[in-house]
């Protein structure tokens, strides 16, 4: 591995040469607009090495071994605060960029995962005016919300000057208006001290939807922040219909994803 002088470090995920220029510029702009954070690139396979790694002029790691296992480290042995990552339609399952073993093997990050199109769908970002992305959208509904959701909606409005719109659906049930408007004041209390500035929209969408394609659909934004299904409640149901994340995985036009693991010892930064 080459030299890694930072603490703090957006980690591009790379399996193969053909999603690599894309992942990197993302993690590039990243880690550049995230106050100049560390960049360092991930190879995992069953014969390491990755030296193929070096025409990119950054650190790197060729690590040997399973991808799941090394990613789920990448908080505590780098400082990892971000990954960036590629799904692709074309892709055999046998690759972490198939949106069904992508799910599997990031199922235990404790870093925030940006998932972005290795199908060459989506343009380079540039750390220009505007940049990326110009706008997040972020969904509140009736359901316990996670503090990190919020707070990485801060980041993308602090540090990377997005549009930060919330979307929320619209309930005739009172419980669940209350359970909301508790979520949106938890939201004031953590944005007010912070003078993150958002707007709010509000979805058309039943009870048992999901709210995250909805606002897809309604803000049509360039970053959607999700948090991914805590396998712990999954049911038998859930075993038969596909995960909401699988769903937003697939999804064309594709939009980049930031995926927040349900987890106690999620890793961020503290900026």
């Amino acid at each position: 591995m080459r030299e890694v002088k930072k603490d703090q470090h957006v980690i591009a995920c790379i399996e193969s040469p053909a999603s690599a220029e894309t992942v990197i510029a993302y993690a590039r702009h990243c880690a550049h607009m995230l106050n100049d954070k560390g960049i360092a690139l991930l190879n995992v396979s069953k014969e390491g090495g990755g030296e193929w790694l070096k025409q990119y002029g950054l650190p790197y790691m060729g690590l040997k071994g399973e991808w799941s296992t090394a990613i789920e480290g990448l908080p505590t042995a780098l400082g990892g605060i971000l990954v960036v990552t590629a799904v692709s339609h074309k892709a055999p399952r046998s690759s972490i960029t198939h949106p069904g073993t992508l799910l599997r093997t990031f199922g235990h990050c404790k870093s925030a995962w940006l998932v972005v199109d290795g199908d060459g769908g989506l343009p380079s970002p540039t750390p220009a005016e505007g940049g990326f992305p110009a706008t997040t959208a972020i969904t509140l509904d009736h359901r316990r919300e996670s503090k990190e959701k919020l707070i990485w909606g801060s980041y993308m409005a602090r540090f990377l000057h997005s549009r930060l719109t919330i979307a929320t659906p619209t309930y005739k049930d009172a419980g669940l208006r209350q359970r909301l408007d508790n979520n949106m004041r938890y939201l004031e209390k953590i944005y007010r001290p912070l003078g993150v500035e958002y707007s709010t929209v509000a979805l058309e969408s039943t009870t048992f939807g999901n709210p995250d394609i909805a606002a897809l659909e309604r803000v049509r934004p360039e970053l959607l922040i999700a948090m991914t299904s805590d396998p712990r409640d999954r049911d038998v149901v859930d075993w038969i219909v596909r995960r909401p994340e699988r769903r937003l995985l697939e999804r064309r036009p594709y939009t980049p994803l930031l995926f927040l693991n349900q987890r106690d010892d999620l890793y961020i930064l503290c900026d």
